[in-house]
């Protein structure tokens, strides 16, 4: 299952919830309280088991396959810089240039 379907289902067993309220826990938080109720509920769901890292990184790919800026993204995840975003989704960045040459390619064949 890709990332984006399992975000999909994800967000599918979450939509029916207060969007003010946790959705793993209440009180102090741990990666490992979190990540454990979480396979919890992937389990239950019958969806693959994904930690909030994961759910954090895709949430930033989605953002950037939408055009989303980088320095949007790098804010939303609370980087210092945007360096480290650029360094972390260069492989996305890489694709999404491939992408535009692509395009870019297509477009100058129609000028002949």
């Amino acid at each position: 299952m890709s990332a984006f379907a399992l975000l999909a289902n994800f967000s599918n067993q979450v939509r029916h919830l207060d969007e003010n309220s946790p959705i793993f826990v209440n009180g102090r938080v741990f990666n490992s309280t979190v990540n454990n109720r979480l396979k919890v509920i992937c389990e239950k769901a019958k969806i693959p088991v994904i930690t909030i890292h994961g759910l954090r990184h895709s949430h930033a790919s989605l953002l950037i396959f939408a055009n989303v800026s980088i320095a949007s993204v790098a804010k939303r995840l609370g980087h210092s810089s945007m360096t480290t975003t650029q360094e972390t989704y260069l492989h996305i960045i890489k694709e999404l240039e491939n992408q535009d040459n692509e395009k870019i390619m297509r477009h100058l064949a129609t000028l002949v």
